[in-house]
């Protein structure tokens, strides 16, 4: 088996609390105001790919601060362009739950950001700016980790398969139609639902990619956009997707993240998937987000 995450990574620049044995640290002794020099970026870079989740607390920073922090793991890039952005920062997307004013954000089933595009974004962050006093946590499953759970012979019959994955799987669909909030805005229609589908057309990604630093065999699977595995039986599929669904909720293999204001958490989408609990009824919970760009590798 790969090396475990404390093993790949020794940082000298901040300190690294790992907070679960198969994914997630926390970090401490990073100023997010100014400028990091390049040694702590690199080791930033590599303590992400060691441990798949990065987790920062009170962060309490402007949004000028929290994309120049981000530029440190790749480029920022609007992948899904249906959500709301900040006015002066057309970068940073809101994720916004407020019943008074009817915003209905939420991520309540596991997935991967974006995998609905070919050049699905590597890497997403996400800073707390108004949170409930209970409930909203994030959960993360390490799909390397997942992945390693498999027999050897599963793994090979997977490693030679494709999967088809699509927007329409998921709540987005409803969403264009105006009939679920979603923070997409309530409206949507059947030409705004045509024109996703044409420009947002089905992609193919292998069931089983390798991540392009650590060398660790990941699945790239999610139940929130993979329609199909392809070229086999529709029931056979299911049976496969569910297989490894079951992976992804067992309790070993996963970090829960309690929220607070000023935390920020950041996590590499090539060996992850998360699912953001709606457990907090009517209380506003609002956080920023940044994608980005696809690594051009992965």
């Amino acid at each position: 088996m790969t090396a475990s995450a404390p093993e790949l990574i020794a940082p000298t620049r901040f300190n690294v609390r790992p907070l679960t044995p198969s994914i997630g640290s926390q970090i401490h002794g990073i100023d997010l105001t100014g400028e990091l020099d390049g040694e702590t970026q690199a080791q930033l870079r590599a303590a992400l790919a060691a441990y798949g989740v990065l987790v920062l607390r009170d962060q309490h920073i402007l949004p000028a601060d929290y994309l120049r922090f981000a530029r440190i793991f790749g480029e920022p890039d609007r992948h899904n362009i249906y959500l709301p952005t900040l006015p002066d920062q057309p970068l940073i997307e809101v994720l916004e739950s407020n019943h008074a004013e009817g915003k209905d954000a939420r991520a309540d089933a596991w997935h991967t950001d974006v995998t609905w595009r070919s050049d699905a974004p590597a890497i997403t962050l996400l800073h707390g700016r108004t949170i409930p006093q209970s409930g909203g946590d994030t959960l993360w499953a390490s799909t390397a980790a997942a992945y390693e759970r498999l027999s050897p012979a599963l793994r090979d019959f997977l490693g030679g398969l494709d999967a088809i994955h699509s927007f329409e799987v998921s709540g987005i669909r409803e969403a264009l139609l105006g009939r679920r909030e979603g923070g997409y805005g309530s409206t949507g229609n059947a030409e705004k639902l045509a024109n996703a589908r044409i420009k947002f057309a089905p992609v193919v990604h292998p069931v089983v990619k390798t991540h392009p630093v650590t060398g660790r065999k990941v699945l790239y699977v999610n139940p929130g956009f993979t329609s199909h595995i392809r070229d086999i039986p529709k029931e056979q599929s299911n049976a496969l997707l569910n297989l490894i669904y079951d992976l992804f909720k067992t309790p070993e293999l996963q970090l829960r993240l309690r929220w607070e204001q000023g935390t920020i958490a950041i996590w590499d989408n090539r060996q992850t998937v998360h699912y953001g609990t709606k457990d907090y009824g009517e209380q506003p919970r609002k956080l920023h987000r940044i994608t980005l760009q696809h690594d051009g590798v992965f």
